[in-house]
């Protein structure tokens, strides 16, 4: 269950598992008087981090008389929660049906009724995902060398929003600033197959931000822009966040700006100041890769995505304005425009429900 994007302006084609249709279709194929666990289900996919997404993919099931969900429990013999009708006391009533024995809300011996990884003969496209990951940081960290000269006049800012649907919706908002001041905006509305899974966020973000920078390609000011991401760049894991994919991607210089540190050592005794902010390096085991800015009670962590030195990043981030705003201007008004939309439209959508 492949899924293939083509972005011609870009000479762009993308091809990203749809995790919803491969998850519910495997759910199908565990065998009668057997059961499976969130874990393993994740081990099936690559990655053992997938485990809180397939819970949810579990609640999000509206085809429960078809998929059976219920078969799904908690790798410590709980059987967790149903949001099928009936809830807890329905999914017992199908688990003993099907002859599983249960105490105290547990699975007796889950050992013995454990559909595991092994047997699922799942494809590990989130392993394969990794390594791709880990191939292509090699290419983003080459991108960042030598690149102190990017002037950045131009910028480019994204976010994505998401209505709670099956699948989901994403809202995607990109604005064109000259200097800082805007030049224009371009939203676009596209389903995701890809659920939100940690160190994953490009392969869920990728298609919306694509789309929605495509409509701005016509812009004088596009070429001469560099694009500033909500998410990471190379502070990631596997040093490739979605801010080095979209850079590799468009061969434009890309900087992540993220709220939250997925990897990494802040340093801050080699804390400095910068009018009313200070900030500080990111190590990750012993490469500065990133840095941390704070203003009051705000923090922000910035690193290079492609096309860009890890010191111009830094200055360009510095130079934003943030005002009294908890981060830049410049990262907050695509992310106040994402949210206004999918507030309505998922207004609308529930009221034609």
């Amino acid at each position: 269950m492949i899924i293939n994007y083509t972005f011609i302006t870009y000479r762009v084609s993308l091809e990203l598992p749809n995790i919803y249709g491969i998850v519910y279709s495997l759910l199908k194929k565990i065998p009668q008087g057997k059961v499976t666990t969130y874990g393993e289900v994740a081990r099936g996919l690559g990655d053992l981090k997938a485990a809180r997404t397939i819970g949810r993919l579990m609640a999000k099931n509206i085809w429960y008389k078809y998929i059976p969900c219920y078969k799904v429990v908690h790798s410590d013999s709980r059987i967790g929660k149903y949001s099928a009708p009936g809830g807890v006391k329905k999914k017992m009533e199908l688990l003993a049906k099907d002859q599983i024995p249960i105490e105290n809300g547990k699975i007796v011996h889950l050992n013995k009724y454990l559909w595991s990884h092994k047997e699922m003969n799942l494809f590990p496209y989130l392993q394969s995902l990794m390594r791709m990951q880990q191939y292509l940081s090699k290419y983003a960290l080459k991108t960042t060398e030598h690149r102190s000269h990017i002037t950045c006049k131009n910028k480019i800012s994204c976010d994505v929003a998401y209505i709670d649907s099956l699948p989901d919706i994403a809202i995607s908002s990109c604005v064109l600033f000259e200097n800082e001041n805007v030049s224009e905006i371009s939203i676009t509305i596209s389903p995701v197959y890809f659920p939100y899974i940690p160190g994953y966020l490009a392969f869920r973000e990728l298609v919306p931000i694509l789309f929605s920078i495509k409509k701005l390609y016509e812009n004088r000011l596009f070429h001469d822009s560099c694009i500033l991401i909500d998410g990471h760049g190379l502070l990631h894991p596997r040093k490739l966040g979605i801010a080095s994919h979209i850079g590799l991607l468009l061969n434009k210089p890309t900087i992540g700006i993220a709220k939250k540190l997925l990897v990494g050592k802040p340093l801050i005794k080699k804390r400095k100041r910068y009018l009313d902010r200070t900030y500080y390096p990111i190590a990750v085991n012993g490469e500065i890769l990133g840095y941390g800015i704070e203003k009051d009670k705000s923090k922000i962590f910035v690193s290079p995505g492609a096309y860009i030195s890890l010191d111009k990043a830094l200055e360009v981030t510095l130079s934003l304005s943030w005002g009294n705003r908890r981060e830049p201007y410049l990262m907050i008004l695509p992310h106040v425009i994402s949210s206004y939309f999918r507030k309505h439209l998922d207004n609308l959508i529930r009221s034609r429900a």
